[in-house]
């Protein structure tokens, strides 16, 4: 069974139905996370509300929900769940929306969604006949999914409790409810589940909303329709969220690895030095960007070899610059996110990148930055570890426990898919495997900490490894030993040279 991610998830139906709408959902998605489902008030047992606005909505899920949640919402649950991820930032872990729009109701600004003449056709029907308006309702969501019939069955099976007055209040809060402003609120990682064939939240949605999977064949319920693609796509996430690195984590912890990082990191000077050596260039570079410089040690390197050009060492840990602006005040320094560089469009010739871009969660983002801050025939040289990296150590933790302990690396065909992508050309990446020998698993756990490279990715345990853990691992890693009684650890280096063209 996989392991569940640590925090609740906690589920928002949508108008028109209560909780019962998720049928056999929740129960599918127990293997990965501890699931509640939440009435809306005035549905299922849940009380009414003498408001039904916005605000009012969100100080109820706020009374509602636990501290810190993951939620999941279908169509008018999801655009609360939403509304409450932009306003609530602390209390949400991930955001998951089935079916859910930006706008229920169309406008001039956006298209993607019903008619305001059919919204309002439909508003009158729930006045003039609750129980014919439900069953349309019924109808409108089983429409073009490839199982329709037995979906309507099912929806005309459910027999949920609705409140006359909170059916009529929610549904002109589906009407009025606009998320577009939300979504640059939002920075908790998400995921948007469309039906290929929903009539009621048309697919071209998606291209308003990243991070979105089409489910094909499905219509507004996939869930119900498709659960099995839907759960697929939801463990996914739930299993990426786990190895999500935390970035102030790495920051602190290379900054606490400071001044003992250069007589640790002999493989990372190795291959920085090993990337220096081929770098070709026919002019000198006016500008040269060190991303993730460290100590500095490449840093003065470069800026030796190019003595007429401006290098800047760029680090996301505020220790690790300290650390080198000390040694190094020849060179610049500036503290900023390789995924979000404080560097003008088209400024640097070269960017020198050694062991640093896999603490980046977004191989897109990235590389569109990169592309963005190059010149024209600008050059990135990069060396990164690929997905072989310590093998050993990741299956030795494997037969401890389902933790996650040894950081997750992008493979060489990762990285080639996002540069292509950003827009470059040339892309010249391969892959080389190397060994290193240790002595004992506490030798390599030491080189790891002192480089500040061990695990800091979202889903590591909260609680320390014990002394029981520690002998568990150093036991599970004894069948690699080999004859000559050294402990093998493998790296997979992927480098080269990456050039955007005009």
């Amino acid at each position: 069974m996989p392991s569940k991610f640590q925090q609740p998830t906690v589920m928002l139906h949508g108008w028109g139905a209560d909780s019962q709408i998720w049928g056999s959902f929740k129960q599918s998605l127990q293997n990965y996370a501890e699931v509640y489902t939440l009435d809306l008030p005035g549905f299922g047992d849940s009380p009414t509300l003498n408001d039904y606005s916005r605000a009012s909505l969100l100080r109820w899920m706020a009374d509602s929900l636990p501290s810190q949640c993951n939620l999941v919402g279908l169509s008018l649950g999801g655009m609360l769940c939403r509304a409450f991820a932009a306003e609530h930032p602390k209390r949400v872990v991930s955001l998951i929306t089935i079916s859910s729009n930006l706008q229920f109701v169309a406008t001039e600004q956006y298209p993607h969604a019903m008619s305001g003449d059919s919204f309002n056709e439909f508003m009158t029907s729930w006045t003039q006949d609750s129980q014919a308006c439900l069953k349309r309702f019924a109808s409108l969501q089983a429409q073009g999914d490839a199982q329709q019939r037995q979906l309507i069955r099912t929806l005309r099976g459910i027999e949920s409790k609705i409140d006359p007055t909170a059916g009529k209040q929610l549904l002109a809060l589906l009407g009025d409810l606009d998320n577009r402003s939300s979504m640059a609120q939002i920075h908790c990682p998400s995921l948007a589940i469309f039906g290929q064939a929903d009539s009621l939240v048309p697919v071209n949605a998606k291209s308003q909303i990243p991070d979105s999977v089409i489910i094909q064949g499905a219509g507004h319920l996939p869930h119900l329709t498709a659960g099995d693609d839907v759960v697929l796509a939801i463990s996914q996430f739930f299993e990426s969220q786990r190895y999500r690195l935390d970035k102030q984590k790495v920051a602190d912890s290379f900054g606490r690895a400071a001044e003992r990082y250069d007589v640790a990191a002999q493989l990372q000077h190795r291959t920085g030095e090993q990337l220096l050596d081929s770098i070709t260039l026919t002019d000198c570079p006016k500008s040269i960007v060190d991303l993730g410089c460290g100590t500095g040690y490449h840093s003065i390197q470069l800026q030796t070899r190019f003595s007429n050009s401006q290098v800047i060492g760029v680090d996301i840990s505020p220790g690790m610059l300290a650390y080198a602006k000390t040694r190094y005040p020849a060179c610049q320094w500036l503290c900023s996110d390789a995924e979000n560089l404080q560097l003008a469009r088209g400024s640097q010739d070269l960017i020198f990148s050694n062991f640093t871009l896999q603490w980046c969660d977004d191989l897109s983002r990235l590389a569109a930055e990169i592309y963005r801050v190059l010149a024209i025939n600008g050059q990135l040289y990069i060396v990164v570890p690929g997905p072989q990296t310590l093998a050993e150590l990741r299956a030795a933790w494997l037969e401890v426990d389902d933790g996650v302990h040894v950081n997750r690396f992008a493979s060489l065909e990762q990285w080639q898919t996002a540069f292509f992508e950003a827009g470059f050309k040339t892309v010249n990446l391969q892959s080389t495997p190397e060994v290193e020998y240790h002595q004992s698993v506490r030798e390599l756990l030491l080189e790891l900490k002192n480089i500040g490279a061990h695990n800091n990715n979202a889903g590591k345990a909260s609680h320390l490894t014990g002394k029981r853990q520690l002998k568990a691992l150093y036991n599970a890693y004894e069948k690699f030993r080999l004859p000559d009684g050294t402990l093998p650890a493998s790296w997979e280096i992927i480098s080269g040279c990456v050039v955007k063209h005009q």
